[in-house]
């Protein structure tokens, strides 16, 4: 192994990104589940969406306009193909929230040795509606026999979560204060089909290929977690507080020489 990543500092690191692990992915579960509301579909679309009751909501109408949108650019062409067609109201969506965790694989070289690793991100989750995970949007795009509505439902889910939470910056903005920032992003295999995903402000990060190689053959796994920068507990700031400083030292007046 290199120098910098002895045994021992590797099991150190392990040890403190499991206990960090812990909380930080409970306070993420806890605030995903308070703020679960925010995240409802016909708190956005409306009447759009089949539901109980009325639900008047202003701005429905462009919000659907947009959803129609993006379905018709990225849900019509590969790896979906789907009808163009989509109608008002569109069929009962859930609101429930599950997290997933954020997995990728990851090519380790070293010294002419080679492995195809599948990487964990302890701090980093895939946000989905619930019954609407990213591997079960896998194994139906590789079933040749599968139904065509299944798939356009799993499509508008991450369409409608996608269009709820850019409608929404005040969710956005809590999160972000609360060190749990809300992005997108895209996926090989997926086209252009918008993932939303959550991390912490507390980063992790590979050690170099050779100790990932060392490890997996050690465990006997082509597994690996990443581990934590430890330095970043120390650079955690309050955005409010820095906000409301900053706004304070540009207002602030300059007394009078009189």
């Amino acid at each position: 192994m290199e120098e910098d990543y002895t045994t021992q500092k590797l099991l150190t690191l392990r040890k403190l990104t499991r206990t960090a692990g812990d909380i930080i992915n409970g306070q993420m579960q806890e605030y995903i589940a308070s703020l679960a509301p925010l995240f409802r579909p016909r708190g956005i679309f409306g009447e759009h969406i089949q539901g109980s009751g009325k639900e008047i909501v202003k701005g429905s109408e462009q919000a659907f306009k947009e959803l129609k949108a993006l379905y018709e650019n990225i849900a019509t062409v590969a790896p979906f193909y789907l009808p163009r067609e989509l109608n008002s109201p569109l069929m009962q969506m859930t609101s429930s929230i599950e997290l997933a965790p954020w997995e990728y694989r990851h090519i380790a070289t070293s010294d002419g040795a080679t492995r195809t690793i599948t990487v964990t991100s302890p701090f980093k989750s895939m946000v989905t509606y619930a019954g609407y995970s990213l591997r079960q949007l896998k194994e139906l795009l590789a079933n040749r026999n599968r139904n065509d509505g299944e798939l356009q439902q799993f499509v508008l889910h991450y369409l409608a979560m996608h269009i709820v939470i850019s409608r929404q910056p005040g969710l956005i903005n809590i999160l972000n204060t609360l060190h749990y920032p809300l992005a997108s992003c895209q996926l090989p295999g997926f086209g252009a089909l918008p993932v939303i995903y959550i991390t912490s402000s507390i980063s992790t990060s590979l050690p170099p290929n050779a100790v990932v190689i060392e490890s997996t053959e050690l465990s006997g796994k082509d597994a690996f977690e990443e581990l934590i920068n430890v330095e970043d507990v120390a650079k955690l700031g309050d955005p409010f507080k820095d906000r409301l400083a900053a706004a304070l030292e540009t207002g602030q007046e300059k007394p009078s020489l009189q």
